[in-house]
């Protein structure tokens, strides 16, 4: 039974060390006072709203009523941190740029 518990005590003490300075580093993040602001929510839409990927959309009638109307499209750009995201995140753009289209297409299918 005996054997040796410093490799154990050495794992344990280090794991509680990366805890420790995760945790302050979260703090020190949150509480950074260099950070710079997010900018308002409207301006962020307004941004989404003049991308060129947004125009190329809009200009389609069908992918238009979906932009206006479904809730999931609204889902995309729901706080800041989404519109941040929609904002600089290429895949999550494509995403929504799928699903619009998606959407069109079976609203367009249906309405024929």
């Amino acid at each position: 039974m005996g054997g040796n518990l410093l490799p154990e005590v050495t794992a344990m003490f280090l794991i509680g060390i990366l805890i420790v300075v995760a945790i302050f580093g979260e703090i020190f993040h949150r509480l950074n006072p260099w950070k710079k602001p997010d900018p308002p929510y409207e301006d962020l839409i307004a941004q989404i709203k003049s991308a060129d990927w947004y125009l190329e959309l809009y200009a389609d009638e069908a992918c238009r009523q979906v932009l206006e109307n479904d809730s999931h499209v609204h889902a995309y750009y729901a706080s800041t941190y989404e519109a941040k995201r929609l904002l600089t995140q290429e895949g999550f753009q494509l995403g929504l740029i799928d699903y619009v289209k998606q959407q069109a297409s079976k609203a367009s299918s249906t309405h024929r």
